[in-house]
């Protein structure tokens, strides 16, 4: 009897989480900044865009637009030769802290307006934090100030935000409807593939086959003090300035699949087999 009501509880638990608030952020990638997907094939020493976005994929709430998250993107399998384009680091919505969302190579890369409501100064912009976690070199955007790996730090004090806390990665923040001023950007409804922001990586010119993958930690996002849920706010309504509606973040990889030119795959092949030949 015991046995069976620790089952019914476990699976009522279950449901529970199942039907909770949820939110999804989704990484995808492109090679010309217009056709985009979760994964792609890139050539050593191309540029590849990364883009972000936000879906509230729950089924307890009716929230009509996205209010914030903060989280630090990363990109795993990171070389010496890899580098992170320049992107607005600093600032808000009314001073060059956000860029439209525009598509082409040439496209602005940072927080994509009107989701850069708050952000860090020249004292600590953005930037991209190369370490080692687990064996893996990875690339990290955060504010300059937060060195640590995701979920490292102090968890009380004064360095609660390095990096246990999750608030040094990119504030993404939309002002609730009430809140707009008029220098402002507009309110933006929508609660499906609201594309956040925008940032790319230049690949090495090492002909290494890889794998990068994109993604975001949950130990990096911004975190509920109460629950310790990693989420992010959904507006009810015009009329809620704060985000009323608190949702569970999963978040979507994407990948970059580093592979040299055919040619070059040929002629590698050919090397190979020269090879064997004089073993023999």
């Amino acid at each position: 009897m015991k046995n069976m009501i620790v089952t019914i509880v476990a699976a009522a638990g279950m449901a529970a989480i199942a039907n909770a608030d949820t939110s999804r952020l989704e990484f995808q990638v492109s090679t010309d900044g217009v056709s985009w997907s979760s994964s792609t094939n890139a050539l050593p020493g191309s540029v590849v865009q990364i883009r972000a976005r936000m879906s509230y994929i729950g089924t307890e709430a009716t929230p009509i637009a996205f209010a914030s998250l903060t989280y630090q993107p990363t990109v795993s399998n990171w070389t010496a030769g890899d580098s992170l384009r320049p992107f607005a680091n600093q600032g808000n919505n009314t001073n060059g802290g956000s860029v439209a969302d525009t598509p082409g190579m040439d496209a602005p890369y940072g927080r994509i307006s009107p989701f850069a409501s708050t952000g860090p100064t020249s004292s600590d912009p953005y930037m991209g934090h190369v370490q080692n976690a687990g064996g893996t070199n990875y690339l990290r955007i955060a504010r300059t100030t937060i060195t640590n790996w995701v979920g490292q730090g102090p968890t009380t004090g004064t360095g609660a935000a390095n990096n246990f806390n999750g608030a040094g990665g990119l504030a993404t923040v939309q002002k609730g409807s009430g809140n707009v001023g008029p220098n402002d950007p507009p309110f933006r409804t929508g609660i499906s593939d609201i594309v956040i922001l925008k940032f790319a990586v230049q690949l090495s010119a090492a002909t290494d086959i890889r794998t990068l993958l994109v993604s975001a930690p949950l130990e990096g996002m911004s975190r509920n003090a109460t629950t310790g849920v990693r989420e992010a706010a959904w507006f009810t309504s015009t009329s809620d300035n704060f985000g009323g509606i608190k949702a569970a973040v999963e978040v979507s990889d994407a990948s970059i699949n580093v592979v040299p030119a055919p040619g070059a795959l040929a002629l590698m092949g050919l090397g190979g087999l020269a090879v064997a030949r004089r073993r023999r």
